[in-house]
């Protein structure tokens, strides 16, 4: 059984490698690798390319380094968007192709479950990302002990979570590629709903966000209302009351549907909690208040600007209580119904 099965993941394996895509990746991916090695971390100094850029004291460049250019640009736009893009498209022809193509009938003639060439062939599509997410991220390790002299093994986190969140998107992928045997309305269905979780995740924030400075907006009203009680002061409190209890509707939708989606933005987005340290991030909150304090600007949404700051640190509390095992084991709870719909219809469908 065991050597039936490592049969079926080396063919599996080199079918996905015949496409060509997993070398064009990780060509890309060198590439990205490369210019990523021009940029390092020089005393207080950034360099690019020989060139020294000076942050005089005003921020930590290895804070930069590693939170706006490691994890935001190389990990957050190559690894997570464009290695993710390319991995679905090399994947999303594995069960189409397979029911298609009559190559099912061969399996089909040897004493093969049905679940087991299935769960076999959804591991490979894993396994053949896997292999160019570790290959990446290795190198980006290697770069960034290099370059800004910090050799941080939680780098590696990554791998897992990166792969999580493609997990999330190729099970849906498997499900659409059972259902319609149809490669390219695997991917733009994927990619669809894709971008649908993530339209969600980046509202729910937002309303959170709109919810806590309408809070404060009630406070203020209310304070003002006791100080000076006339109807002027009475309507502001209804308002602002009326208004928060609208948002606080709308946040409660949003973070229902979040709860059951896949959250491939949420998952990625754990990747700061461990790649910086906690003085860096305490750090980073520092610098974002110091420039909100030095910012005499307007507030945001009409509210002053000592609303929009007492609402800012109740938001981040809320966002940083979400547990990693919240965050991934509610989204591999959806994966794993996805997947058993996938494996129903695969395994009852006639070929």
């Amino acid at each position: 059984m065991m050597r039936q099965t490592l049969a079926l993941l080396i063919d599996a394996y080199r079918d996905l490698n015949s496409r060509k895509l997993f070398w064009i990746t990780l060509i890309i991916s060198g590439f990205v690798i490369i210019a990523f090695a021009l940029i390092g971390v020089d005393g207080d100094a950034i360099t690019f390319a020989g060139m020294r850029f000076e942050m005089h004291g005003v921020v930590d460049p290895l804070l930069v380094y590693k939170e706006a250019i490691l994890s935001t640009a190389v990990v957050g736009v190559w690894l997570t968007w464009g290695a993710i893009v390319l991995a679905l498209i090399s994947t999303a022809g594995l069960f189409p192709d397979l029911m298609s193509s009559g190559a099912i009938d061969l399996y089909l003639s040897k004493p093969i479950s049905r679940t087991r060439l299935f769960v076999t062939k959804y591991l490979t599509g894993l396994l053949f990302v896997g292999l160019q997410v570790s290959v990446f991220i290795f190198g980006c390790f290697l770069v960034m002990g290099w370059r800004a002299h910090d050799w941080r093994p939680a780098l590696f986190i990554a791998i897992p979570l990166v792969m999580a969140m493609f997990s999330y998107l190729f099970a849906f992928s498997v499900l659409l590629g059972v259902w319609t045997r149809s490669t390219v309305a695997a991917i733009l269905l994927t990619v669809l709903f894709w971008l649908v979780f993530s339209l969600v995740q980046r509202t729910e924030p937002s309303l959170l966000f709109l919810q806590a400075l309408k809070e404060q907006e009630r406070m203020s009203a209310e304070r003002q209302l006791a100080r000076y009680p006339t109807p002027e002061n009475k309507e502001a409190v209804d308002v602002a009351t009326h208004d928060e209890k609208r948002i606080h509707m709308f946040h409660s939708l949003f973070y229902g549907v979040e709860l059951i989606i896949p959250k491939t933005t949420a998952t990625t987005n754990l990747f700061d909690r461990y790649l910086l340290t906690k003085e860096e991030l305490n750090a980073a909150k520092s610098d974002q208040q110091t420039q909100d304090v030095n910012n005499n600007g307007p507030g945001m949404f009409g509210a002053s600007r000592q609303e929009v700051n007492a609402a800012t640190p109740a938001v981040q509390r809320a966002l940083l209580s979400r547990t990693p095992f919240t965050i991934i084991g509610s989204s591999l709870l959806c994966e794993l119904v996805v997947l058993l719909v996938a494996g129903w219809l695969f395994c009852r469908r006639d070929y």
